[in-house]
């Protein structure tokens, strides 16, 4: 499973690599939000951990933009923000993260959120029904 992390806090960003890393995630990062655009459009991850407040935009634009692109609308994103203000969470909320976690993160919080988006992606594909196979 590859995992974008996307925040500007070098220091952050260090500890969720190490931390993905040894639970057997590939992970890339993006410091800025024009960075974390290019990247998801490039080649959309299986999940993005992504911070709202960013240099060169906001991961709110960054949000906002994969929810109306079609290869990025199904990514799972889970915010992690210090913001407070009522009104911009409520726009976050409004363009439905998979999940959200404040600032400073607990690593057990994003494991859990992590192993439930998991649980969620096996329970889906589960699901699916098999493709018919051609006929001859």
């Amino acid at each position: 499973m590859r995992i974008l992390v996307a925040d500007d806090d070098v220091v952050l960003t260090r500890l969720l690599e190490q931390s993905l890393r040894d639970r057997g995630f590939e992970v890339q990062i993006a410091y800025d939000a024009v960075q974390a655009w290019q990247m998801v459009r490039r080649e959309p991850p299986d999940l993005i951990l992504l911070d709202i407040k960013m240099p060169a935009g906001t991961g709110l634009a960054v949000l906002r933009r994969m929810k109306n692109y079609p290869a990025t609308r199904s990514v799972p994103v889970i915010v992690i923000t210090a913001a407070e203000e009522q009104p911009l969470l409520q726009e976050i909320l409004a363009l439905q993260p998979a999940a959200m976690l404040r600032k400073p993160i607990k690593i057990p919080d994003l494991d859990f959120e992590i192993s439930r988006l998991l649980v969620q992606r096996e329970l889906a594909s589960a699901a699916r029904p098999a493709s018919p196979k051609g006929s001859g």
